[in-house]
């Protein structure tokens, strides 16, 4: 559960109020001398030691299907083409870390964050108004976990290579059945279907 701080949860429940939250992106790319700093905001703002740059920003909501892996979106304007230079420089960006922070404007002499959140950038898209990255998971998710399984009558090992054992002219179609040694199949023969 996420704990906000006894000022934030203050502003939060207040009917109107002159301190609003702001969203902080920090896009972290290897190939970048220092990350990118933008704050959803009219003006700069300095938290943690760092200046945030004003710019327009938004944040799509989030759904979820259960059957593919949750993504956001989130679009930076693209006035001047400032962000533009580095997607086009380095590969839009693709696989590099963003975090996306929300900080009590009148609270940003603290170093902690009400709220964060880490992501990978999966794709880009941008036109002439908004660059749209497109934000997901860590890759751990998308690989296979965990990396083998076990099917009946199936050899996983490749005909010919070093756990196959088989030098001849010959092939198999990676089943019992076909096996070229048998006394070598990688398979589980003992597994029902």
């Amino acid at each position: 559960m996420q704990v906000w701080s006894q000022a934030a949860t203050l502003q939060k429940n207040k009917l109107a109020s002159d301190a609003p939250f702001l969203i902080l992106v920090e896009v972290i790319c290897k190939s970048l001398p220092e990350p990118i700093y933008l704050v959803r905001n009219t003006e700069k703002i300095t938290w943690r030691g760092v200046d945030w740059i004003q710019f327009p920003l938004e944040i799509d909501s989030s759904s979820e299907d259960g059957k593919t892996i949750p993504s956001l979106n989130i679009k930076i304007s693209n006035c001047g083409g400032i962000v533009q230079q580095y997607i086009q420089q380095y590969n839009g960006l693709v696989d590099s870390e963003i975090k996306i922070y929300v900080v009590l404007a009148s609270n940003v002499s603290s170093s902690a964050a009400e709220f964060e959140l880490d992501f990978l950038i999966t794709q880009t898209k941008y036109n002439e108004q908004w660059i749209t990255f497109t934000l997901g998971a860590s890759s751990e998710l998308i690989n296979r976990f965990p990396t083998n399984k076990y099917i009946a009558d199936f050899c996983p090992f490749t005909c010919k290579d070093i756990r196959c054992g088989y030098t001849g002219a010959g092939s198999c179609v990676n089943n019992l059945k076909s096996c070229l040694i048998p006394l070598r199949f990688g398979g589980e023969p003992g597994m029902t279907t």
